[in-house]
């Protein structure tokens, strides 16, 4: 692993373990004041959150625990955490002007208690018929600025997943994560008897390009190509940059002839646009494609290396086709 890869998964680690430690935190004052239902609410303020289990209070998440890395899903764990330890009738929190999640009872005319979670969202609670008190007030502030904590270590969090498997320049998923699809997409072919093919695309003379314009106009091109290809893909279709201008398409649920016909769409409407540079200049560009369709017995590097031979008899055909 290079210097940038240890120091992003250190960071990874630490993000990960301060969001889950802020959690535990928040999930505990709310364990707290459930532990003695039977009293009524003004009581159940003077339980202290030295009873609770950080491990049951862990527990209480489950799944939300599981996707920190999303901070649309920590949102409304936070609001219900809150909203419990503060007897607020009910809670929204805003990401702007967007209501992102909500709680128990909201409007009705009470001036809500308005609590910055950062500079776009902020979180609302509405008090109980007594209003809330200078303690309260107080618990809801110290709750908040936790909050924000596990928020900023979310989206680090998300951040550094989404650079650990993407390729910084096109955006689309790095060689190691097209691996580990394609092998969790042929146990899945294997268990339900489904089709799965590979494509594989090769920019045709690419070093003329890097040679005429230099590098940033090669970028420009690798970029545009990317964005070629996720316009003619599903949501359920994985695609990878897996070499300097080679790039891999994983369709699961379709046959050979299928991801033909999708490879011939992508040529087609390659050899009908031309590429802006940032010199002015504007260069039309043509890819090589091979196809390969899992086979029985076949294995991730088999299916690979079929496409690949696929891709090198499109390419010693005369380039610009399509093989399968």
């Amino acid at each position: 692993m290079t210097l940038v890869g240890t120091v992003r998964w250190t960071f990874l680690a630490l993000a990960v373990a301060a969001t889950v430690a802020t959690l535990v935190l928040l999930l505990w004052s709310m364990r707290g004041r459930r532990a003695s239902p039977e009293l009524p609410r003004s009581d159940r303020r003077r339980q202290t959150t030295a009873h609770g289990d950080p491990r049951e209070a862990l527990a209480l998440v489950g799944d939300a625990l599981a996707a920190t890395h999303n901070p649309r899903v920590l949102l409304p764990v936070i609001l219900e955490v809150i909203t419990e330890a503060t007897d607020a009738l009910g809670g929204q929190i805003f990401s702007g002007a967007d209501e992102v999640a909500w709680s128990g009872e909201v409007g009705g005319g009470r001036k809500p208690l308005t609590l910055e979670l950062d500079a776009t969202t902020r979180l609302l609670l509405f008090p109980p018929d007594a209003g809330f008190g200078k303690e309260t007030r107080t618990l809801a502030e110290w709750l908040a600025s936790q909050a924000a904590v596990a928020l900023d270590n979310a989206r680090l969090h998300d951040i550094v997943q989404r650079q650990a498997i993407t390729d910084d320049l096109t955006g689309l998923v790095n060689r190691r994560r097209f691996i580990e699809a394609l092998d969790a997409e042929i146990e899945r072919a294997r268990q339900f008897g489904s089709a799965l093919t590979i494509v594989l695309a090769d920019l045709d003379n690419f070093k003329q390009v890097n040679d005429e314009f230099g590098h940033h106009g090669g970028d420009v091109v690798l970029r545009a190509f990317a964005d070629l290809i996720r316009s003619h893909v599903r949501d359920v279709d994985v695609s990878g940059r897996i070499g300097g201008e080679e790039f891999a398409i994983l369709l699961p649920d379709t046959d050979a002839g299928g991801a033909s016909r999708v490879a011939e769409r992508m040529r087609r409407s390659l050899n009908e646009v031309a590429i802006p540079l940032s010199e002015g200049a504007a260069i039309h560009v043509a890819s090589s494609f091979g196809v390969a369709e899992l086979g029985p017995d076949q294995s991730g590097d088999d299916l690979l290396r079929a496409a690949d031979a696929a891709l090198y008899r499109a390419k010693d055909a005369g380039k610009n086709r399509v093989v399968a």
